[in-house]
């Protein structure tokens, strides 16, 4: 399988929030942007679920 390229995303937070997300990925031994990638994919799979499930006649 060949490896996919990645590209930089810039993600703006506050300096609360960065110490905030450090902490948890250094506590659950999370790496920041596969677990971000990973919530992003989640949720646009749940959104496209919700607009099927809102297509399908009563």
């Amino acid at each position: 399988m060949s490896e996919k390229k990645m590209v930089e995303l810039e993600v703006k937070v506050t300096t609360e929030e960065v110490k905030k997300i450090g902490e948890f990925c250094r506590s659950h031994d999370l790496n920041f942007s596969e677990w971000m990638r990973s919530l992003a994919l989640k949720e646009i799979e749940h959104k496209e679920q919700e607009e099927k499930e809102s297509e399908k006649p009563a």
